[in-house]
This record gives C-alpha cells, structure tokens and sequence, in this order.
C-alpha cells in the first residue's frame, strides 16, 4: 500500500458521513491522518538509515554518518521586484588586474596588496597608452595614404 492510499484510508476512516465539515476541520482531519501514517512508516525509514550509516570505511558508524549534511542554500541577490540580479561578466580590465596582481604577487611575495594593485593599475594604463598610441599612428598612416593617392 503506497503512503498516499494509506493517507486516504485513514482520513476515510476518520470522516463521519452524516456530518458536514468545513474546510478547516477537513484540513484537520486529513493532518491528522497524515501525522499518523507518516509515524507508522518511520520506523521503516529509519533503519534503513541505520544500515546506510553503519557502512563506514572502517565498517563501523560513526557520528558524522548519523546525522544529514544539510547543502548551504546560495542566496542570490534580487533587486526590488525580485528578481534574481545577474553578475556581469569580468571587463578586460578586471581580467587584466586580476591576472596582473597574481603575477606581481608571484614575483614579489613579500609586497603588500595595495602597491601590487597599485603596479597592475600602473601596467593597465601603460597597456591603454600604448594601443592609443598604436591606433593614431595607423590612422595617421591611412590618412598619409589617402592623401597620396
């Protein structure tokens, strides 16, 4: 018999068919119904726990195995009308400072994180400087061959 049948039958047995009910006490009735088979099935569910907790690795239970793991449950972030907030993706630029830093931290161990913050910034810039620069010297190069045709 499946726990839902059991549930039924018991609430069945429970109900006077001559009276009428209102929706809380057949609420009622059927919790009560259910609290009663659900403790009938539980010494059932319950060993079978047992056995599960008594295969250790050394074939002995230990306390870790009684009791559940219970998964964290990630919160999320939601904005006013909440819904989830997504996270952006990293910039180039965080991608950039965060591989910089590691490898500032790398070579210098002993150097606070501020100044190799303050090192990976300095390179990001250098980096910025330097395709600028790359970048007006091919326009100045296009514009050089415009003007020589």
């Amino acid at each position: 018999m499946t726990i839902v049948s059991a549930i039924v039958s018991e609430f069945v047995s429970n109900v006077d068919t001559d009276k009428e009910y209102g929706l809380a006490e057949i609420k009622a009735i059927l919790s009560t119904a259910y609290k009663t088979v659900k403790a009938a099935n539980a010494p059932a569910k319950a060993s079978k726990t047992v056995k599960k907790a008594s295969k250790g690795s050394d074939g002995d239970a230990s306390s870790d195995n009684d009791e559940k793991t219970k998964k964290k449950r990630v919160k999320r972030e939601r904005d006013a009308d909440g819904n989830i907030i997504k996270k952006r993706a990293p910039s180039a630029y965080n991608i950039f400072v965060a591989e910089k830093i590691a490898e500032i931290k790398k070579e210098n161990p002993d150097l606070n994180s501020k100044d190799a913050f303050k090192q990976a910034i300095e390179a990001w810039n250098k980096q910025k400087a330097d395709k600028a620069a790359e970048s007006v010297n091919e326009e100045e190069e296009v514009v050089a061959e415009e003007d020589n045709e």
